[in-house]
């Protein structure tokens, strides 16, 4: 039996009824698997995929036999046994990392996976994570640099492109041991990167108001609950709404945050970081998916653009669970991705961006498979604006076939 009736005492309230909501989206997994005539493939789904280990907390194996059959649960007990082997080995790693940054007095501002999971989650084997995401001083990087290096970990560069991003922010190195299949993977950070929709959280300020934390018994810093509150909101919808994880992350958040968030200071700051209407949205989400309280004023202090409404809620997302768990709904999901701005003239802009986006995101999207020289990235200018089009009447089209 994986299902753990103390831990979930100690989580959930009465009032919260997650369990009934993680039971509807397996629900909408399993029903669309049976009309399409596809095996359930939680292995390749993304979006429940890294929440394994909730929904084993949450459900035995003879619950989520009944709500997606043998197969797909052998599957999902088989990728939790490896989440909880592969959480024990960064865990050893984390501390390690810490503690020799800590030593060299490089200060360190965890964010995401590692700091989630020791400040928000009951328990830490809730929330796993397959990386370590930290802001770094720029000024830090180099002494960084070799101090990774003695502790065997290798510099590696995530896209082709990053040699002409005049504009990068993500330094990556992993590490691979002779004597086990498992690797690690670190990603520093001098700032958060570059957003389409303007979103540009100021680092100095991000560090001034950091909180100290003690992560494996080694002191660190993390984002105080409204910076990673919206740094979540903003990396959930710069990623499509891929991971249901993601969203989950602010649903722990802001029930851990309860009373003491101050909305008024979340809703400024939203606003002054382009956020208030992908903050909008993830609140509703939070509250119509998971039964998460959220004052009524904030929705009514967030309220998008009629023309963002309209393309959200009745063009991409009209069923938002089926939209954020079915993988053949992704197109919607980036539909959705670009809608989320401020204002009306935000739409246009967006469209714009889409058609003609920046040079980093160009060449990341078309030069890191291609044999051309770098600084050739943009000869795309004159074709990524018909691949567009295109692929959006092909969407259209087929949209207008399903509903015959």
């Amino acid at each position: 039996m994986l299902y753990n009736p103390v831990l979930l005492s100690k989580m959930l309230p009465p009032t919260h009824n997650d369990r009934a909501a993680l039971e509807r989206l397996l629900q909408i997994v399993a029903a669309d698997a049976l009309a399409s005539g596809e095996p359930i493939k939680l292995d390749s789904n993304e979006a429940l995929l890294r929440l394994i280990p909730v929904l084993c907390a949450y459900f035995s194996r003879e619950e989520l036999t009944d709500l997606l059959g043998k197969k797909a649960t052998a599957s999902i007990i088989e990728l939790h046994q490896l989440e909880i082997v592969q959480n024990l080995f960064l865990e050893g790693q984390l501390q390690q990392l810490l503690h020799t940054f800590n030593e060299a007095r490089i200060p360190l501002m965890l964010f995401k996976g590692p700091a989630l999971a020791h400040t928000i989650y009951p328990d830490t084997s809730l929330r796993t994570y397959h990386d370590f995401d930290a802001f770094i001083h720029a000024g830090d990087i180099e002494q960084a640099n070799r101090l990774l290096a003695q502790m065997g970990y290798v510099f590696y560069e995530e896209y082709r492109s990053n040699a002409i991003d005049n504009s990068r922010t993500g330094y990556n190195y992993t590490l691979h041991q002779q004597e086990s299949w498992l690797k690690v993977e670190i990603e520093l950070h001098t700032a958060p990167h570059p957003s389409d929709i303007g979103t540009l959280f100021a680092i100095d300020a991000l560090w001034a108001r950091a909180q100290s934390i003690v992560v494996l018994g080694e002191p660190t810093l993390t984002m105080r609950p409204i910076d990673h509150l919206l740094y979540l909101c903003w990396h959930f919808r710069f990623h499509s709404f891929s991971r249901l994880l993601w969203l989950y992350d602010l649903v722990v958040m802001l029930r851990s945050a309860g009373s003491e968030l101050d909305w008024t200071e979340l809703i400024d700051a939203a606003r002054h970081l382009q956020l208030a209407t992908t903050l909008y949205y993830c609140l509703s989400w939070c509250r119509d998916l998971f039964g998460v309280e959220i004052p009524a004023e904030a929705f009514t202090s967030l309220r998008p653009p009629l023309i963002c409404r309209v393309l959200v809620e009745r063009i991409a997302m009209p069923d938002v669970a089926e939209a954020l768990v079915l993988p053949r709904r992704q197109a919607r999901r980036v539909i959705a991705h670009r809608a989320m701005v401020d204002s009306a003239a935000g739409v246009f802009k967006a469209a714009l961006h889409t058609l003609f986006p920046s040079p980093a995101a160009l060449a990341r999207r078309y030069m890191d498979h291609s044999r051309l020289p770098l600084q050739l990235y943009f000869l795309f200018y004159l074709l990524h604006p018909w691949i567009t089009v295109a692929r959006g009447i092909r969407y259209l089209l087929g949209n207008k076939r399903r509903s015959q």
